[in-house]
């Protein structure tokens, strides 16, 4: 019987144990995998399928028609498109769908509840808009041509479709709101009515997720608009717009870019005054938004970006896409906004840790430092006053940087950025910097010997003193000669020579032994160079 109690004691603590082993394993995978598992949902198909089906806007009742518009014009092809967006937002499973119709511009709006016992008035809203329109051709009608808008903005629609899908599967503390904006190409109509409503005006004229609400209930705490994302083949280059008040989106995407190795060029414009999508009603009432675009002008080149000619054409259709380029924007967007809603808001967060051990004096330069840091959260490290970015590497919790510094006392700032602000720490480092050569020429080389030739040194610290002696191939001292500084730099000397003796002979044609010496910092650093004399 006490064997059978102890065999089933040891059984019960081996369970136990595995389920402590478990619970450790999968909170730490949790913690250090959950980003790289969310980005890896993600898929390419899925965007490209939502990109064709936005620009053919097909219908099968009662007969099939093809639309391959979106205008807002166009109520059949509009109501034919916010079916669809309805439909994707609906089959998600979480998300409650409601639609807001003001003169006609429909907008679609599909929110995901907080935690239930959440107290939280914050607001997070992920928008892009459906309409179309291709103004930039000839006898272009928008009740019967075409406007197939698969770049504009078919990529910005799939990529929010797709983030909703996502992001509806988990629960947050805080609001989502995914919305379909209408009306964006006829003056950001969509997002004005939308703004319009939510500062207390007038409210929906359709099915309503709420009734009414008041600006006190809620608050808009960041806008993430997504227009355009797909014409570059040139480079992975999406830039971020932003106004002062929201560069605080802007930070947080060019980090979590970094921070999950996402891959893209992030450009980040600050620009009050840019109006080319629906971020700029959200600015107009104080909200924080940014609109994330393939270039700020797409009908012009710029840096890595070649102007988009089907921009409002015929021709934008969903072969002229780079669905990788779409693919890498979803996701940043995706992990900013997960990160954003799982740590920046909690009040319980803890500011990042830094650590840098320099010793007091060093002689190298540019200088190699390292330290570590801890935190639960993107961020990365600049190191000022070189504004260096450090490598982070994320499983050792450890940062590395090459960081260029000036003779004597140099003060490091190393700054941990973070969306909503930064820690820092300083240290105080003294450069005892080694002499370095960093020219000590002679020309011409070869010289005739009725001309003269210059000898020019320059050092990498201050010089006091230079000194030539020439000497011929037997050893024999042929001329001394002294440097002068140049009155600019100290780092740099000069003399010249005639090629003559010190006794004021001309010399003979060969070659000659030049030893160039100079002092720097109480000490002498030589040099030797030949110098090839000819009639």
């Amino acid at each position: 019987m006490t064997t059978n109690i102890h065999s089933l004691l040891r059984t019960h603590i081996f369970l136990l144990c595995v389920f402590l082993i478990y619970l450790l394993t999968s909170t730490y995978s949790t913690s250090a995998d959950i980003g790289e598992e969310l980005i890896s949902r993600v898929r390419t198909e899925s965007l490209e399928k939502h990109v064709i089906a936005l620009q053919d806007n097909i219908t099968l009742f009662p007969t099939k028609r093809i639309f391959r518009s979106r205008n807002a014009h166009h109520k059949k092809a509009t109501e034919n498109v916010v079916n669809y967006i309805k439909s994707s937002f609906r089959s998600y499973g979480r998300l409650q769908v409601s639609e807001q119709n003001i003169g006609g511009i429909r907008n679609i709006i599909a929110e995901l509840p907080p935690k239930k016992n959440s107290t939280s008035k914050h607001v997070f809203i992920i928008c892009a808009h459906y309409d179309t329109k291709a103004d930039k051709e000839t006898n272009w009608n928008p009740l019967a041509s075409e406007a197939p808008g698969a770049n504009k903005n078919g990529t910005g629609m799939a990529s929010m479709l797709a983030i909703a899908q996502i992001l509806s599967q988990n629960e947050y503390d805080h609001k989502i709101r995914f919305i379909a904006f209408g009306g964006e190409e006829l003056g950001f109509s969509g997002s004005r009515n939308y703004i319009h409503q939510a500062i207390g005006g007038e409210k929906s004229h359709s099915e309503s997720l709420e009734k009414s609400r008041s600006p006190e209930s809620e608050k808009i705490t960041a806008v993430f608009n997504l227009d355009m994302l797909g014409y570059n083949w040139k480079s992975d280059l999406v830039e971020v717009i932003a106004n002062r008040d929201s560069i605080w989106l802007s930070r947080a995407l060019a980090i979590a870019n970094t921070w999950h190795n996402i891959g893209l060029t992030i450009r980040q414009t600050q620009d009050e005054f840019v109006d080319i999508s629906s971020h700029k009603p959200f600015w107009d009432a104080g909200y924080h938004a940014v609109t994330l675009i393939e270039n700020s002008t797409p009908w012009r080149d710029s840096q890595n970006y070649s102007a988009n000619p089907f921009y409002h054409t015929y021709s934008d259709t969903v072969d002229k896409i780079n669905f990788l380029l779409v693919t890498k924007v979803t996701k940043l967007v995706l992990i900013t906004v997960d990160s954003l809603l799982n740590d920046m808001f909690k009040s319980d967060r803890e500011l990042p840790q830094i650590s840098l051990e320099l010793p007091e004096n060093v002689k190298d330069n540019p200088l190699q430092i390292s330290g570590t840091y801890k935190t639960d959260y993107p961020i990365d490290i600049v190191i000022h006053p070189s504004r260096v970015k450090a490598d982070l590497d994320r499983e050792t919790q450890t940062f590395r940087a090459t960081i260029p510094l000036t003779p004597g006392r140099n003060i490091l700032t190393v700054v941990a950025q973070y969306s909503l602000g930064a820690t820092s720490v300083k240290r105080t480092i003294i450069l005892d910097e080694a002499f370095i050569w960093k020219e000590a020429s002679i020309s011409p080389n070869p010289v005739r010997f009725n001309e003269r030739t210059e000898f020019r040194v320059e050092g990498n610290l201050e010089i006091t003193n230079m000194k030539i002696i020439v000497y011929d191939v037997r050893g024999n001292i042929i001329q001394r000669i002294e440097g002068i500084y140049d009155r600019l730099n100290k780092r740099i000397w000069r003399t010249w020579w005639n090629q003559q003796t010190v006794y004021g002979l001309v010399i003979s044609p060969g070659i000659y032994i030049c030893h160039i010496s100079v002092e720097s910092k109480r000490e002498t650093f030589s040099i030797v160079r030949k110098l090839a004399i000819i009639r």
